[in-house]
């Protein structure tokens, strides 16, 4: 009930601006917590608008290298790749990204998602160089640092194969592609939305290649 819940977000938000102030933790919570309620229910300018707030506030408050204050950058160059603002966003992701690595290193959960978001990023661009050379580094690391089976590890080896297939290399998309099946079979099961998301990808693949 996404219209119970703004109500309901844009409720505690309110009380936390008038009791607690527009630049407290608790409050910029609720502010990226809005503004994610609003980017699911499709008002991309309402979220666009409390995600700047959010980020400049935490900027601010805690700087610009506090994994809060990353992460809010993260969904706000997301929010902007989503709005077609590919540029805007760009620079915002790219900045998550040096950040995340300098601070957290470049194992770290919320940098591989940072380098993740990026090559999505270049991937809607048209830098489908760039996007494959960001989704190897994410799919390696998520190897060494979930192992093989993990469902973070499946999705990279799923979007990798996809943007190979996108490059036209069509026997390296087939390769990931038929890992990513098989380890979903095996660890998610075959009724898995995720599995059959890779079944399709993968039967897709082999009907264009013939």
């Amino acid at each position: 009930d996404l219209d119970g819940a703004e109500v309901l977000l844009r409720e505690a938000l309110k009380g936390q601006r008038e009791t607690l102030g527009d630049r407290h933790q608790y409050t910029l919570q609720s502010i990226n917590n809005l503004g994610s309620l609003l980017r699911a229910k499709g008002d991309l300018d309402g979220a666009a608008a409390l995600f700047r707030e959010a980020v400049a506030a935490s900027r601010e408050t805690l700087g610009d290298r506090h994994p809060r204050t990353l992460s809010l950058i993260n969904n706000f160059g997301a929010l902007l790749r989503d709005k077609g603002d590919l540029d805007g966003a760009a620079v915002l992701l790219r900045e998550a990204v040096a950040a995340t690595r300098e601070t957290l290193g470049d194992l770290h959960p919320d940098t591989l998602f940072s380098i993740a978001n990026l090559g999505v990023l270049l991937w809607s661009k048209g830098d489908l160089d760039g996007a494959a050379a960001l989704g190897r580094v994410t799919l390696a690391a998520r190897r060494e640092t979930l192992g093989d089976r993990h469902p973070d590890t499946l999705n990279s080896i799923n979007n990798l194969g996809q943007l190979l297939k996108d490059k036209g290399d069509l026997d390296g998309a087939e390769a990931r592609l038929r890992e990513a099946v098989a380890a979903g079979r095996e660890t998610l099961g075959d009724q898995h939305p995720s599995t059959l998301f890779y079944i399709t990808n993968f039967g897709t693949l082999l009907k264009d290649k013939g």
